[in-house]
């Protein structure tokens, strides 16, 4: 069995991961250990980092060779100074990661990224010429490749077709490609592509966003409830899949950089010449998927997404487009605190 590399953020790339030799474990804030992070960390703070650091300190994980923390923003850059006080022994990276997406963005990026497979190899072992570790790269990008464009279609037929479990599925198959492999999520994404029939729905299409919403049974609760998931946006969702395009220039680092930068970002990532961009991409993710609402998630504490959702409520108000906002911690206990809310926004809308 592969020894695992666990990670906390979607700009982690998978595939080099996989191609150093090992599996990719994404470590979900969802445990059953007690509340003991606030001892190293301030109490109010993002529930998922927390959740992630009470998984350390409870030893609610497997054997992982090494970690990858990506430095998206100050709560988890405190994660990784907590992870060397709760798991002294564990190996540890921090990858830094712009805020800004340019140019010089890109450059330090993908020297970053470049950082990270030299790590990702060393800890292996493995001592390689650069070729073939391109090459290893190249095929696993591909296999990548391959999963996204499965995920795309499946996402398809949501949009155009009520399907039950079907969001449910396509959660599980996202998840399996964080914490098992590639080609697992592959092959479980391939039965997906052609659904049974589809059923009618007896409420709206719905676009749901946010941070994180990682546990497939919340999507089950969706459907008990009445909400028909048209289309997500969350780190944990398809945007995890970052479609990989190669460049001009065949550097496989800077074509990592450019599609991870080019993917929807999240709240603490700033297109400078477009500051409310996250806002109308909401907007037009909402029209693309046929959506008569959208929900969003955030965590608590999450300042970079709260600081924007009045933005996002007014471009939407702008076109008509009813908006709930709900915050928690995005696990299924939290979901069920908002069931009278969420039912009571559905009911309202036109089917």
């Amino acid at each position: 069995m592969k020894k695992k590399i666990g990670f906390t953020c979607a700009y982690t790339p998978v595939p080099l991961i996989e191609a150093a030799g090992f599996s990719p474990y994404r470590i979900f804030p969802e445990t059953k250990a007690p509340d003991q992070a606030g001892h190293l960390l301030h109490d109010n703070l993002c529930p998922h980092v927390k959740k992630v650091l009470d998984r350390a300190l409870e030893n609610d994980l497997p054997e992982l060779e090494g970690m990858v923390f990506i430095n998206s923003c100050d709560t988890m850059r405190r994660l990784a100074d907590a992870w060397q006080v709760a798991r002294p022994d564990d190996k540890i990276i921090l990858i830094d990661l712009p805020s800004e997406m340019n140019s010089l963005s890109l450059d330090f990026l993908s020297k970053e990224y470049e950082r990270l497979s030299r790590t990702l190899f060393k800890w292996n072992d493995e001592t390689l010429e650069p070729e073939i570790i391109s090459q290893k790269i190249k095929e696993k990008i591909s296999q990548w490749n391959l999963l996204a464009d499965s995920i795309k279609k499946i996402e398809e037929k949501m949009t155009q077709n009520f399907f039950p479990g079907y969001a449910s599925s396509l959660q599980q198959i996202i998840n399996t490609a964080a914490t098992q492999s590639i080609d697992e999520a592959l092959a479980m994404a391939k039965s997906k592509i052609e659904p049974e029939n589809p059923c009618k729905s007896l409420t709206a299409p719905i676009f749901v966003f946010g941070n994180l919403l990682f546990d497939p049974k919340v999507y089950d609760l969706f459907e008990e409830w009445n909400v028909q998931v048209a289309g997500t946006d969350f780190c944990t969702s398809s945007r995890f899949v970052t479609q990989v395009e190669q460049g001009p220039d065949n550097n496989i680092f800077r074509s990592l950089a450019d599609s991870y930068l080019k993917q929807t970002p999240c709240a603490r990532t700033m297109d400078t010449t477009m500051p409310g961009s996250i806002a109308q991409r909401i907007v037009e993710r909402a029209k693309q998927t046929n959506a008569k609402g959208v929900i969003g998630f955030t965590l608590k504490f999450c300042d970079p997404y709260l600081a924007r959702i009045p933005m996002i409520r007014q471009a939407l108000q702008k076109e008509s487009i009813p908006f709930l906002m709900l915050e928690g911690d995005c696990t299924t206990g939290s979901m069920g605190q908002q069931q009278t809310r969420i039912e009571a926004f559905t009911e309202m809308l036109e089917v």
